[in-house]
C-alpha cells in the first residue's frame, strides 16, 4: 500500500502493520479544512479515522475498492486510513485542503 498526499504532514506509514497513534491526539483548533482520500486499491477497503481529543481514534468511514470520500475537518487534526486487512496506509495531520490517494 502506498498514498501519496498533498497538503498534508504524514508520519510514515509501516505498511505491514497497523497505524501506531499512541500518544497522538488532535488539538482543538477552529480553523476549518478538509481533505478528499482516493482508494485507487482494487481489492480492498480502506477505513478512515479520526484521532479525537483523547488520542482514540473515531471510526468516520470506510472507503470501497476504487471509491473516494470527502471529510470536512480542521488543521491540525490528526487522522488515519488502515486497509481492510489492518494495515496501514497513512498516518496524516490536516492542514490545507487535500488529496490523499491510496495505491
Amino acid at each position: 500500500m502506498l498514498a501519496l498526499a498533498t497538503g498534508v504532514t504524514a508520519a510514515g506509514p509501516a505498511l505491514s502493520q497497523a497505524c501506531n497513534t499512541q500518544g497522538m491526539r488532535s488539538p482543538g483548533t477552529n480553523s476549518p479544512t478538509h481533505f478528499t482520500i482516493i482508494n485507487q486499491v482494487h481489492d480492498r477497503s480502506a477505513q478512515l479515522y479520526w484521532i479525537d481529543f483523547d488520542g482514540r481514534p473515531q471510526l468516520y468511514a470506510t472507503i470501497p475498492p476504487n471509491g473516494r470520500y470527502e471529510q470536512q475537518t480542521y488543521r491540525g487534526h490528526i487522522w488515519k486510513s488502515e486497509n481492510s486487512l489492518g494495515y496501514c496506509d497513512i498516518i496524516f495531520i490536516a492542514e490545507n485542503n487535500a488529496e490523499i490517494i491510496i495505491k
